[in-house]
């Protein structure tokens, strides 16, 4: 199984593209969050003074979103399914980091807003088919 999502294309065999399920599993750019679950994990554990803490989280998620979209400019294959990455991996990442930055945005954490990206990350992957 391919890490990127299949477009759709004349003369693959019936059913080789990737559906709704698929696509947002490879949408959401694992191996950037799971580098990023552990520095927001250690960050959090380190108990940083709450004056800096959410500043310390916003630039995580900005650093974090920078190698996203620098991952799959230099990874996915060149074409539909690069352009597709480039647009529904950065926000199935900031979807996800959002809230496991929660405790560290203290009150600029805001639940409801979480939901909606995580909306818009699925929606973004049943839309963008390559």
């Amino acid at each position: 199984m391919s890490r990127y999502v299949i477009p759709n294309a004349p003369g693959l065999a019936a059913g080789a593209e990737d559906g709704f399920g698929a696509r947002l599993a490879k949408y959401i750019p694992a191996e950037l969050v799971a580098m990023y679950t552990i520095a927001i994990g250690g960050l959090v554990s380190a108990k940083p003074p709450a004056s800096v803490s959410h500043w310390i989280a916003v630039g995580l998620i900005v650093l974090f979103l920078a190698a996203t979209f620098l991952y799959f400019v230099r990874k996915a294959p060149a074409g539909m399914v690069r352009k597709a990455h480039m647009i529904a991996s950065p926000i199935a990442f900031v979807a996800w980091a959002y809230p496991l930055a929660a405790p560290l945005l203290g009150g600029w954490f805001i639940g409801w807003v979480a939901i909606i990206g995580q909306t818009v990350a699925a929606l973004s992957a049943w839309l963008i088919e390559p």
